[in-house]
């Protein structure tokens, strides 16, 4: 039996180790899965509770009080790199199951060895991604060009506003403020072509389409606290992006009596170059979640392969909607099987992969129609985007528990023949 100091020296491991899984980007339930794990490695019995800011930790050793650990998750972003290897931790001490100092020294060195991007490569994984973005959604060459540089700026401005403190609503706001201030204005003088290509491009570094996808999976796996969590800082992220997209937009047209409607969102390009557009943002994208060679082609080639599917989907004759289920559904079977081959979480392909599916122009165009008096164009947009980002959930849902369900009865299976191998060794 474990002694007392050992016991908090566990309690203090699982909570660290879910703390970091959680401040890297991971999925509630993968963080809980993971704790849960390391306790029954070593035969304590636990109970874990997680929400987007907060993780509980309780365990309850026999003849014994109960003790809890609880620690507030802070704001974050995501660190796919620090996730993957957290993640590989867990499976280790799960099956060596070191005494639990040294195991909890184990963490303490990868967390301090644990390195990210410097910012000139950060920047440059900005431009990548908005210049993709851009193309993708329709713009030129050059426009895209000057949305990777529009790009730049805004990552430098969230970087200064993330060591200022400043709050995800204002930084959310005045970004894209300024995004849809500086697309307008080239827009009017000529400079570019397309303004909503341009702006889009940028906006994508901060609309909260994955939250949105990642809310709606939440509450539909059933972690409604979660999803419902989620949810209303999706709403928070969108109201600040719609604010501040809105005024840039009054703001031009109050000045110069019109803003630019640019392109439809039919994409004109062809086929092959929209695939390779998307693969190189989901690239770009790598960079800001800190992902590490060979990551970034696995990410891409999903990126791909994702914006693939839905267009042969939609050219199959499926309708627009059913394409991004469709799309989800390839990414989410992608990401399982690549987890599977290099041993690290599926989310870790699925998070990259899913974001030229993203909704990201829907926010756009709604304030767009709306501020040209069209609002029945604009709620249908709006109905449009939230569509999307719940096909999106449950396409990544219907693939994802078809794996989990497979690997429930791989397990069940396991442990019936353990079983009936200790029952013929006693029979002898």
């Amino acid at each position: 039996m474990m002694g007392r100091d050992d016991l908090e020296e566990l309690l203090d491991l699982a909570v660290s180790l879910g703390y970091r899984l959680m401040m890297s980007g991971a999925e509630i339930s993968r963080a809980e899965e993971a704790v849960t794990r390391l306790l029954a490695a070593y035969d304590v019995p636990g109970d874990v509770f997680a929400i987007p800011n907060c993780l509980i930790v309780t365990v309850s050793p026999e003849d014994e009080e109960p003790v809890t650990r609880m620690r507030r998750i802070g704001s974050h972003g995501t660190d796919i790199d620090g996730m993957e290897h957290y993640y590989s931790l867990a499976r280790r001490l799960c099956i060596e199951t070191p005494p639990p100092r040294e195991a909890h020294e184990q963490l303490r060195v990868l967390k301090n060895t644990h390195v990210a991007y410097p910012a000139p490569v950060l920047y440059l994984g900005y431009f990548i991604a908005v210049t993709a973005f851009a193309v993708f959604f329709g713009g030129t060459l050059f426009d895209a060009v000057l949305a990777g540089l529009c790009g730049v700026l805004t990552g430098m401005f969230l970087r200064l506003m993330t060591r200022l403190r400043v709050n995800l609503f204002f930084q959310t706001m005045t970004a894209a403020f300024f995004i849809g201030t500086v697309s307008q204005t080239l827009s009017h003088f000529g400079v570019i072509r397309f303004a909503d290509a341009t702006a889009i491009g940028a906006l994508m570094l901060l609309v909260p389409g994955m939250m949105m996808t990642d809310s709606m999976r939440d509450i539909i796996y059933g972690d409604t606290m979660s999803g419902i969590n989620k949810l209303v800082q999706v709403g928070l992220v969108a109201a600040a992006l719609l604010l501040g997209t809105g005024v840039a937009l009054r703001l031009s047209h109050a000045l110069w009596s019109a803003a630019s409607l640019g392109i439809s969102l039919d994409v004109p390009y062809a086929w092959w170059i929209q695939v390779i557009a998307a693969a190189f943002a989901s690239g770009g994208y790598c960079i800001l979640f800190n992902i590490r060679l060979p990551g970034i082609f696995v990410c891409m080639a999903g990126g791909g392969l994702g914006w693939g599917a839905y267009l042969l989907t939609v050219r199959l004759g499926g309708s627009d909607l059913f394409g991004y289920f469709a799309a989800a559904a390839s990414i989410s079977l992608y990401a399982e099987i690549m987890a599977r081959i290099r041993k690290f979480p599926a989310f870790s392909y699925l998070v990259i992969a899913l974001l030229p599916l993203v909704p990201g122009g829907g926010v756009y165009y709604t304030v767009e129609y709306l501020l040209q008096g069209n609002p029945a164009l604009s709620v249908s947009q709006a109905i449009r985007t939230a569509s999307i980002a719940g096909l999106l959930a449950v396409g990544m849902l219907v693939v994802s528990t078809l794996f989990r369900m497979a690997n429930v009865a791989k397990q069940l299976r396991k442990a019936k023949k353990a079983d009936g191998t200790r029952k013929r060794r006693r029979a002898r």
